[in-house]
């Protein structure tokens, strides 16, 4: 347990150009510490009987250390989700049986035409001709509410800012298991389950977000995927070296799954559904060209030319995925296209330009809304998607927030956030 409990404390803090949290460091100590032990035991010829009844001894006290902190967490995730500071919206109870299926597909790190143009002399205007013929409203100069995954999805999720978490944490905090709890036990996918809609979540290079209690589905994962416990165990011992990245090992697999299995969901069940995936691309590692052909980066001299590869890849697959969509829907759903944030090389997070700022939000933010969808914005960000959407088709009354956007130097340090708003309203 120690292990993990270094690496969340010491993660970023540099000696000598070595980042003395990282688990490659860490393994190297935490092995030294193990082989001695062995050797010492070996050395002083320690009855084994009595060894054993040591071992078991440890053994049963590290799993009760496990099982107290699965208990401790829960209870955290409680405290947190009745948090006087957080917003808990529900929709209110009606008769109505007739609601539309909901698709949100996330494209990790898609830059928004803004970027792309400016970036990469990259032109995207046939992906987007292509969203409007079908229908999309596409947020012109869209931005993001944050830079960074860990912060944007729960915040869209559920429906709000973080800063409540902030608030309750301080700036200085370093403790993300609140913002995983909101996430897993998000209001969006609470609402819904509550309205009887079968709910997907999908492993698509990254994790299938929702909690077992919501999520009926979770599809294309592999067996590098662990239930809580078994997540905890590798996470805070030195065996979490060894599951790092997961997601790379089939990354390939899971994104053409997900893509292929995306409206398939809707044949399974007389239930309104929702599907949730965050799919990872265009974001690195690059796995796919243009036309999803197998690509390995390090042959790849140009990352620019990887990253807009995998992003023409993913406009293929987006497209066909919309159509076949429509194909089988027997009334118009719900297609939200959005991407997480913008695209984020070289930029220098503790002292970003404007326009370092600008690139890290500019995002991809697309609506395909049946009916008038009128409710729709030229500024609107993704902490307002589904308040508009409740508002809209489930006789919600939810107030529309003031779309925000707020930079943050890392990660690893999620509370401490700067409003930027103003800067980017330079560009819109």
């Amino acid at each position: 347990m120690g292990y993990g409990y270094l690496h969340s404390k010491l993660f970023g803090i540099e000696i000598g150009g070595i980042n003395i949290g990282s688990y490659t460091t860490l393994l190297i100590p935490f092995s030294i510490v193990i082989i001695v032990g062995i050797y010492f035991l070996i050395k002083t010829r320690i009855n084994l009987k009595n060894m054993s009844k040591t071992l078991n001894i440890i053994s049963i006290v590290l799993l009760s250390v496990v099982i107290a902190y699965v208990g401790i967490q829960n209870v955290h995730s409680s405290q947190i989700e009745n948090a006087t500071n957080m917003e808990l919206l529900f929709i209110p109870d009606t008769t109505k049986d007739d609601f539309p299926d909901i698709y949100y597909i996330i494209l990790d790190e898609y830059a928004g035409a803004e970027s792309l143009q400016k970036d990469f002399d990259f032109d995207n205007s046939k992906f987007y001709s292509a969203l409007s013929d079908r229908d999309f409203y596409i947020v012109p100069k869209s931005y993001s509410n944050y830079p960074y995954t860990l912060l944007s999805i729960p915040s869209s999720l559920n429906m709000q800012y973080l800063d409540f978490l902030a608030e309750e944490l301080g700036p200085e905090s370093t403790d993300t298991r609140p913002i995983v709890d909101i996430l897993q036990n998000n209001l969006v996918m609470k609402n819904l389950k509550a309205n009887g809609y079968h709910i997907v979540s999908f492993y698509a290079g990254s994790t299938a977000e929702g909690s077992t209690h919501l999520v009926t589905e979770k599809l294309c994962g592999n067996e590098y995927y662990f239930n809580e416990l078994q997540d905890l165990m590798i996470r805070f011992t030195p065996v979490s070296y060894f599951f790092d990245s997961p997601t790379h090992h089939d990354k390939r697999d899971e994104i053409l799954c997900t893509f292929s299995e995306i409206p398939k969901v809707k044949s399974r069940t007389t239930q309104p559904i929702f599907v949730y995936a965050h799919i990872m691309i265009p974001h690195e590692p690059y796995v796919f060209d243009a036309n999803g052909n197998t690509v390995i980066y390090s042959e790849i001299t140009d990352r620019s030319e990887a990253y807009l590869q995998q992003l023409e890849f993913a406009n293929k697959k987006t497209i066909e995925t919309i159509d076949a969509i429509s194909t089988i829907s027997e009334k118009p759903p719900i297609i939200i296209i959005q991407s997480d944030h913008g695209e984020r090389t070289g930029i220098d997070w503790e002292n970003p330009t404007d326009d370092m700022i600008r690139r890290g939000f500019n995002n991809l933010n697309a609506y395909r809304l049946p009916g008038d969808g009128n409710s729709l914005y030229e500024t609107i960000t993704p902490v307002n998607s589904f308040r508009v959407i409740f508002n809209e088709y489930f006789d919600a009354d939810f107030k529309l927030l003031k779309d925000r956007s707020y930079w943050v130097k890392s990660d690893d340090v999620p509370y401490d956030l700067r409003d930027v708003t103003e800067i980017l309203d330079k560009y819109r």
